[in-house]
């Protein structure tokens, strides 16, 4: 059996090609719109991931959904991106965009951010079935509403 050579004639086309399609890729990803651009206000400190947000008001952007939903939040003023993640992904509930916070004595978690309009809620830090059931007869459960963003 003979070895395939590929001379530099059937080499330079095909690596013209992976270099155009790279280029056309990246061209559409850097001119790709956010999918949800919201305003939510935090009335008190609250833990997001890893994070700690001061009281304030915030703004959430979910990239387009091609692939893993990237998720960032900045404080309004832009100067402060506070997070940038791949949260879990979930169906969305019932109800309009909010964040779901549990409360533990002066302790805020952001558990949730729920978004209908894309028919999914982003899971920051999950709680089981019989926990969630616990905060919401103990009242230690609050949903802060996220408003979409005018264009």
């Amino acid at each position: 059996m003979k070895p395939i050579h590929r001379n530099s004639h059937t080499i330079k086309p095909m690596l013209l090609v992976a270099v155009l399609m790279a280029i056309c890729s990246f061209t559409v990803a850097a001119n790709a719109q956010p999918q949800f651009v919201g305003k939510f206000t935090l009335p008190y400190e609250v833990q997001w991931a890893h994070a700690v947000l001061p009281a304030g008001e915030y703004t959430i952007t979910v990239d387009p959904m091609t692939g893993p939903a990237m998720v960032h939040i900045r404080s309004t003023d832009g100067n402060r991106q506070v997070y940038e993640g791949l949260p879990i992904v979930a169906d969305s509930k019932k109800g309009g965009a909010s964040l779901l916070v549990t409360i533990v004595g002066r302790k805020h978690t952001v558990r949730t951010i729920n978004l209908p309009l894309l028919g999914v809620s982003f899971i920051f830090q999950p709680l089981t079935r019989a926990a969630r059931e616990e905060y919401a007869k103990a009242a230690q459960l609050e949903s802060l509403p996220v408003l979409i963003a005018k264009k």
